[in-house]
């Protein structure tokens, strides 16, 4: 299925810690959030954007933001390294066109 216009794409950091024969090993990987007319899309789940109801995000440091998705599946945390407000504010210009 082919998806409309994307509209914006955030990038969202996994950060995984082990301990590795007494070392600490720290892997981070990335995947890309893509928010479409009339969906999101993130590595593992697709959301219909009725099913999304707000966007929000929390910042920490220059580093360290928290988005959250709050959907009818609950709230859905992403870590992101870039200022999420383009993102967020696409998003809601979004869906007021559609209220």
């Amino acid at each position: 299925m082919a998806h409309s216009n994307l509209l914006s794409t955030i990038t969202c950091v996994n950060t995984e810690r082990s301990i590795e024969a007494g070392e600490m090993k720290i892997i981070k990987t990335e995947h890309d959030l893509h928010l479409y007319e009339d969906q999101l899309v993130a590595s593992t789940t697709k959301f219909n954007l009725t099913n999304v109801w707000d966007i929000s995000y929390k910042t920490f440091s220059d580093e360290g933001n928290l988005l959250y998705l709050h959907t009818h599946r609950g709230v859905i945390t992403y870590k992101v390294e870039m200022d999420p407000k383009g993102f967020v504010s696409t998003f809601k210009k979004l869906k007021n066109i559609n209220y």
